[in-house]
């Protein structure tokens, strides 16, 4: 009879200790977040794909890095669309997966913006399992341009709810 209390009180512990931490991810708790990065985007004016790599400061993750990959669909003479997917690196090490949409204008000066939406789809870490979405807007200064290459100093600035 000891020895079944002793193993029920062993059990009723761990199940009180265990989920605190699983609860935390499995539901996860709406927060809100900020992400404000600056990099450098190439853009193959051949296949009207990019790739930025940026820096910057996101609420939960501190010190970031971001690389994305996406593909502009042109929608007019001076305006398009965009679509893609990145990481998100935060300063631990932990990762937020991240798909992203938005559409831009081309000044004649070679420069753009517009706004984007940026979805998060899942993470590691601290991130495992994270969602939310954020919005804003980015723009982007043409540096230097050749035959192939288009290549932006880029900002941007997001705010939304993450869940963790």
């Amino acid at each position: 009879m000891r020895k079944a209390i002793m193993i029920a009180g062993l059990i009723l512990a761990v199940g009180v200790l265990a989920p605190a931490g699983a609860l935390g991810k499995a539901g996860g708790t709406d927060r809100p977040i900020k992400d404000t990065e600056s990099g450098t985007t190439a853009l193959d004016l051949g296949s009207l794909t990019f790739s930025t790599d940026a820096t910057g400061n996101t609420s939960h993750l501190g010190r970031t890095t971001t690389h994305l990959d996406a593909a502009l669909t042109l929608t007019g003479p001076d305006t398009f669309t965009l679509a893609g997917s990145g990481t998100i690196v935060a300063a631990n090490g932990s990762e937020l997966f991240v798909t992203f949409t938005g559409s831009g204008t081309l000044e004649a000066s070679g420069n753009t913006g517009g706004p984007v939406v940026l979805t998060i789809t899942g993470g590691t870490g601290r991130f495992d399992g994270a969602s939310g979405s954020l919005a804003g807007s980015y723009s982007q200064v043409l540096e230097s341009m050749n035959a192939t290459t288009a290549n932006y100093a880029t900002d941007y600035s997001l705010n939304g709810t993450i869940s963790y």
